[in-house]
This record gives structure tokens, sequence and C-alpha cells, in this order.
């Protein structure tokens, strides 16, 4: 009996992971903690680049006009968010727009200080 729960758990893991792996595409998932290349605060809108250093990646522009935006988890305006931070978007109601905006400068675990390179996907 054990052995088929261990098997059944294991079939319900593999059936669900590659649904996991699309929620960052869907309304509400959150992309990874890009770099910002440009805020726009006369159109309300975002740029990040999603390649890793050394990577093409490319910019992607998101509208933040009814983001809820924290900079080192304290609430703050698109303004706050400068060149060079890191970004966690969290997709809204459609691909180009963005629910929330979780900007950071503080670095991913394992990158140098001084990387100035693309965000880690």
């Amino acid at each position: 009996m054990k052995a088929f729960i261990s098997y059944a758990l294991t079939l319900t893991i593999m059936l669900a992971a590659p649904g996991m792996a699309l929620a960052g595409e869907k309304e509400g998932g959150k992309k990874p903690g890009w770099k910002v290349t440009a805020v726009d605060t006369t159109a309300n809108t975002i740029t990040v680049h999603s390649g890793k250093k050394g990577e093409p990646g490319e910019d992607k522009t998101y509208k933040v006009a009814d983001a809820a935006i924290t900079v080192e988890g304290a609430s703050a305006k698109l303004a706050d968010i400068t060149v060079g931070m890191r970004a966690k978007i969290t997709v809204g109601a459609t691909p180009d727009t963005a629910s929330a905006v979780d900007a950071s400068t503080k670095k991913k675990k394992g990158e140098k200080k001084g990387d100035d390179g693309g965000a880690e996907e």
C-alpha cells in the first residue's frame, strides 16, 4: 500500500510540474528578478532585461499605472525605481501589464559585487 501511495504522489508531482512552470506566463504569475533598464514615469512603464549576463535576452516593457509598487519591501512609487535595480514583475490582466512590481538593489545569491549583467532566470 505504501508503494502505491508513493507512486501516486510521484505521478501527481510529475503531472503538476509542467503547469507550475507555465505559472509565470499566466495572469498573476511572477517573473524573475530582472534588471531594470528604463523607467518612464510619464508613460507609467518599466522596462526590464530578461537575459542572463553574457546572453542576449530581451527587453520587455510593462504598463504599471495601477500596479502595486514596492522598493526593498516598502510601498513606493514608480519614480523610486532606478535603472540597474532588480524588479520582480507580477503580470496583470494582459501580458504587457504589471499588477505588482517589487524592486530591489540586492544582488541574487552567487552574483558578484559590481555584476551589472541581466537578471537570472
